[in-house]
């Protein structure tokens, strides 16, 4: 390794030790000049107060109401990423991220450690690849929804932990953190497409039935995306889609995860308007691929089809955003003969208000009223607060 490579790193280690060091500020971002390489340091911490009622859920048929402190959609995080000198037009970078998650009552001092992304980024004229774990693509876009995406959206009960659910089975289907290569074109007249290779998802893990599944080439998955300025409006409009196929060698059966969205945002002023509506093969109302979070299996949802659909409104009045959504989850029922789902529906509407109190702290209010033929009705009023650096 030259000396020039190796000082370039030790000053990186040394930017992120300035940056951890309890006696500096906090910043958005740390560069530094030698021989052109660059380090930076982005995080998150959401905590939310959660008071939420649950229909019929004790063991006496009685309402069950619970306190909780909980994570968000989005787990606490760490984000870093260092990037090399730019050398024959082209830049690479290496980005690692640590997550954390709050647990239960079941659970004291133990909370839930993971790394979402640890990817190499390689970008230039050519466009962008990105290689490693990282994000899905489809409905991806439709995920970065002011409401759910920032705050908590569906959870999963009273003494819930970890992440929580967002709009996943209400709204879109989960892209997930997966390992995958993906292409991302240049914008050329507001047009990008993206589209990638991802680790297929094997429907029972690694559990006892996986020498009976066979996943023989990633799932592939695409998107096309418009962005354009007319006048005073914002537009963005785009479609995305995925396959895998899935063996099944002791039934002889094979099915196929599939999926087509459609989603536009439009902002105008202060106002947002945001919209995605997607039809999936064998992903359930769940909106888990491969998995079914209702009692049952991911091959009980084989040949299911299913939807994903959901409106949401904001006004920015500067010192705080408002805003509403709804969205439904809906399959139908189905039998195979590997298993059989029933015919299910999940509904949540939202209130929200997101309220900056500095360039790095703000205030978040939810108010909840959730359905489903899968999961104990409940209402739920959030207070959170997220520091953002």
């Amino acid at each position: 390794m030259q000396k020039s490579t190796i000082h370039a790193l030790i000053v990186a280690i040394f930017s992120l030790l300035i940056i951890l060091s309890p006696s500096q500020g906090f910043a958005q971002e740390v560069s530094f000049d030698s021989n052109g390489w660059q380090a930076q340091l982005t995080g998150a911490f959401p905590v939310f107060m959660v008071g939420s009622n649950h229909q019929n859920y004790n063991t006496d048929n009685t309402n069950q109401f619970s306190t909780r402190i909980m994570s968000g959609f989005n787990p606490a995080n760490l984000t870093f990423s260092i990037t090399a000198p730019t050398q024959k037009g082209v830049t690479v970078s290496g980005i690692v991220q640590i997550n954390t998650h709050l647990q239960g009552p079941g659970i004291q001092n133990d909370g839930l450690f993971e790394s979402r992304i640890a990817q190499i980024k390689i970008s230039g004229d050519f466009g962008i690849i990105h290689a490693g774990k990282g994000f899905g693509i489809f409905n991806s876009t439709s995920i970065g929804d002011n409401g759910s995406g920032l705050g908590v959206g569906r959870f999963g009960g009273p003494d819930a932990a970890d992440a929580t659910l967002g709009r996943i089975g209400t709204g879109y289907t989960y892209a997930n953190f997966n390992p995958r290569v993906t292409y991302t074109t240049p914008e050329i007249n507001g047009f990008t497409i993206k589209a990638g290779l991802i680790n297929p998802e094997k429907p029972n893990g690694s559990g006892n039935r996986s020498a009976d599944l066979q996943t023989a080439t990633p799932r592939i998955e695409a998107q096309i995306h418009y962005s354009r300025e007319y006048n005073s409006a914002d537009i963005q409009l785009w479609s995305s889609g995925l396959y895998q196929n899935v063996n099944v060698i002791s039934q002889d059966f094979s099915y196929a995860f599939s999926g087509l969205e459609l989603g536009s945002k439009l902002k105008t002023g202060a106002l947002t308007l945001l919209g995605s509506y997607s039809r999936t093969n064998s992903i359930g109302a769940d909106g888990l691929i491969g998995l079914n979070i209702s009692g049952g299996t991911g091959l009980d949802q084989a040949d299911v089809n299913a939807s994903q659909w959901y409106l949401e409104g904001t006004y920015d009045f500067e010192d705080i955003l408002v805003g509403g959504s709804y969205g439904e989850g809906n399959q139908d029922s189905e039998t195979t003969p590997v298993g059989a789902s029933p015919a299910i529906k999940n509904q949540l509407a939202m209130l929200f208000a997101r309220m900056p109190v500095t360039d790095n702290l703000m205030l978040m209010i939810e108010l909840q009223n959730f359905s489903s033929d899968a999961q104990a009705d409940y209402q739920a009023m959030i207070l959170g607060t997220q520091f953002s650096f």
